[in-house]
């Protein structure tokens, strides 16, 4: 048995604090720690239904709490020849895997004891909508930056152990350590240096840009239409692009003349937005791409298994985004105060599912360059 008092820092969810004994205890403005708890519980359930439900998010990503992935991979050698007393030889398929990495981060509120003591509600408030706005943009990142970046993930710091590595999408072997070698469709057959991070020398979008992005899926057996990101800094370049067609907008009244994409505006709540559709690709302007870079990808439908992504999760853990808020347990903090030295604390990895279903752009070199999303 242990020694000592089981105190605060031993809560793991908001749901253990006693709400009747928080009572007791108020902000400056009389504003009980029962109300802060209740919000505190209402911005974790909504900044994680929020993650995902986003249409974007969930086009991209699917969950899961293992750490390790396996695939089909090249070419089988067909069908036989039917004879009366022959028998066919077996085969089996070769296959590939990788692993999933598994970080933590965390976001301190920095309640102290006497901070608690003055405060009133409406700043506690602004502290967890700051709070929230940094699990959003972590989120953010973490996915943009998986979908940029050609190398491999690797190291016990990303959960991945000394020697497991969780690579990007399908890049010639020189480039990472899981070779790959996509399997054969529909008389396409492909090599260890089938390249989908593709460079391209000229400091702008052009249709011929959507035009090979579409190809590259296409080859892979993931059929139309598709989904592309692009940064703000992009969107008037591609809007200018023969063969684009914009959506309809909002407060505008539209006649039989002009031809409009069949989906309406969408504004979402991360600032992203749709804006048209060229060559079977439906375009979104996500804040945080970086000028020059676009990603293209077919969604099987929200958080399908099938999404280019996969987010492993804490073993045991709920598919889907989890955040968590408890005392800091570094602090020290004990049971005379509720609610100080509070933290936000999420534990989740972002690796490649189908490293077929993904094709990056770099339209600023003729050399690939990984992206840096904000």
């Amino acid at each position: 048995m242990a020694l000592g008092p089981r105190d605060t820092t031993s809560l793991v969810m908001l749901s253990g604090w006693d709400a009747t004994e928080l009572r007791k205890y108020e902000l400056q403005d009389g504003t009980s720690f029962a109300s802060v708890v209740s919000t505190l519980n209402g911005a974790l359930t909504a900044v994680s239904g929020e993650l995902y439900n986003d249409p974007i998010w969930s086009a991209l990503v699917s969950y899961t709490d293992q750490p390790d992935l396996e695939y089909r991979v090249g070419t089988s050698n067909g069908m036989e020849l039917f004879t009366e007393y022959g028998r066919p030889d077996p085969k089996r398929a070769d296959t590939q895997g990788h692993m999933l990495p598994l970080k933590a981060f965390d976001r301190a509120l920095g309640w102290t004891w006497d901070y608690l003591r003055k405060a009133r509600m409406m700043q506690i408030e602004a502290d967890i909508q700051d709070a929230v706005k940094d699990v959003r943009d972590k989120y953010r990142v973490e996915l943009l930056t998986r979908l940029l970046k050609r190398g491999d993930d690797s190291g016990a710091a990303n959960g991945l152990g000394t020697s497991g590595y969780s690579p990007g999408f399908a890049t010639t072997a020189a480039s990472t350590d899981v070779d790959f070698t996509p399997p054969a469709y529909g008389g396409n057959t492909f090599s260890s240096t089938h390249e989908h991070y593709v460079p391209i020398a000229g400091g702008a979008f052009t249709a011929a840009v959507f035009q090979d992005a579409k190809a590259e899926l296409l080859e892979h057996g993931h059929l139309p239409p598709y989904e592309f990101i692009i940064g703000i800094s992009d969107q008037t370049t591609v809007e200018g692009l023969t063969g684009f067609v914009p959506t309809a907008r909002n407060l505008v009244t539209y006649g039989n003349t002009q031809d409009l994409a069949s989906f309406g505006p969408t504004y979402l709540t991360n600032g992203a937005y749709a804006i048209g559709t060229i060559h079977d690709c439906k375009i979104w302007v996500v804040p945080g791409v970086p000028q020059y870079y676009g990603f293209a990808w077919k969604s099987y439908g929200a958080n399908s298994q099938r999404n280019p992504l996969r987010i492993r999760v804490q073993k045991g853990a709920p598919a889907r985004p989890t955040i968590q808020a408890f005392p800091d347990p570094r602090s020290g903090a004990g049971a005379v105060y509720p609610l100080q030295y509070m933290m936000f604390f999420t534990e989740f990895g972002v690796g490649v599912a189908d490293r077929t279903n993904g094709t990056a752009r770099y339209v600023n070199n003729a050399v690939w360059a990984d992206g840096t999303p904000s």
